[in-house]
């Protein structure tokens, strides 16, 4: 009988925790804070500093487990949409709540968007300049992307932001506006 009582307590205790989602610190870190994953890079000095490395011949990667000299583009898939990918999924697997839902969507939103950026636009440009395009064509497709772009990705912002400081406020996470 006592066992019985042990099992039944241990299932109604696997039941009660299993059953708590994510911390509100947790949805803002992985909803909002993440986001700097895409601002970082979003910006014309990332090509900037992307043709300097190229030209001193210093773009590494990580393969086999070792740092190597790599491409403009390993680069920016493993530095850029690699990070970006790990963090979307995290968005992804986020359990939709009352108070959560227009959040992991202005958030998923802000994500999906760059990554359709970055996968499309910055891998392009990362061949241009490993394929040693001319200077200008490479900065005229650069300030193409931005004037395309930037106010998509201001708007996905702003909207984000009006979701995640509200929820952050409401849960007395610390956060700088």
């Amino acid at each position: 009988m006592r066992l019985n009582k042990i099992i039944l307590f241990l299932a109604f205790a696997t039941a009660i925790s299993s059953c708590t989602g994510p911390s509100p610190r947790k949805v803002v870190a992985q909803t909002w804070l993440n986001v700097n994953l895409v601002t970082a890079h979003y910006s014309p000095k990332f090509f900037t500093e992307l043709r300097e490395r190229k030209a001193n011949n210093n773009i590494t990667v990580y393969k086999d487990n070792a740092v190597t000299k790599g491409t403009a583009v390993e680069y920016v898939t493993q530095n850029v949409i690699g990070p970006l990918d790990e963090a979307l999924k995290k968005v992804e697997r986020l359990p939709v709540e009352n108070d959560t839902k227009a959040l992991i969507q202005a958030s998923l939103e802000v994500f999906r968007y760059s990554r359709e950026v970055f996968e499309n636009d910055y891998l392009a440009i990362a061949r241009s300049i490993d394929e040693k395009q001319p200077e200008d064509a490479i900065e005229t497709a650069v300030d193409e992307l931005f004037a395309k772009h930037d106010g998509a990705i201001q708007t996905r912002l702003d909207r984000l932001d009006s979701y995640a400081i509200p929820y952050a406020e409401k849960h007395n996470i610390p956060i700088q506006k």
